[in-house]
């Protein structure tokens, strides 16, 4: 067999030559690039000229004079305030319901029970020193919920007696 010469030193690596087209595509579109002078609305011309831009209809959507809003306004600490109590007085009406229908409730849910007319009232408070009315809906419904109080109560008693 032949004789093969060995110098010692390490074979370097040569660098990718990619085989496939679309690697070549890429590589040429990033040498592209590293040209001195070429924006991005050069390069689009370019394509838009070749005719391989795709022209998409929506594109062309008009949002306004405003334009497109990406977020929404931050709340205000009483704004949150507000809705986390509202949202505390839904659940409790929620478990006054399931307490109708006969389902048993812990002692988290019983607390949260008792609970509710603090929570109105912090409520009213509130609304009252955001300067905000409608005070006879939030009177309508304190009597009721006076009226639900009292049958709870009762019923509780006649646990506690059982």
């Amino acid at each position: 067999m032949g004789q093969q010469s060995n110098s010692g030193k390490a074979r370097t690596k040569r660098d990718g030559i990619p085989n496939n087209p679309k690697m070549r595509k890429q590589m040429k579109k990033i040498a592209s690039d590293k040209k001195e002078g070429m924006t991005y609305a050069k390069r689009r011309a370019m394509r838009e000229a070749a005719g391989l831009v795709k022209k998409n209809e929506s594109d062309d959507t008009n949002f306004g004079a405003a334009g497109m809003k990406l977020k929404a306004d931050k709340k205000g600490p009483l704004e949150i305030r507000y809705r986390a109590l509202a949202k505390k007085i839904r659940q409790c009406e929620d478990l006054e319901k399931k307490k109708k229908e006969g389902a048993t409730l812990d002692q988290w849910q019983l607390a949260k029970l008792r609970k509710k007319p603090f929570l109105k009232a912090e409520l009213k408070n509130l609304m009252k020193a955001a300067g905000g009315g409608g005070e006879d809906e939030e009177e309508e419904e304190e009597e009721e919920s006076d009226e639900e109080e009292e049958e709870s109560d009762e019923e509780m008693e006649s646990d506690e007696d059982e």
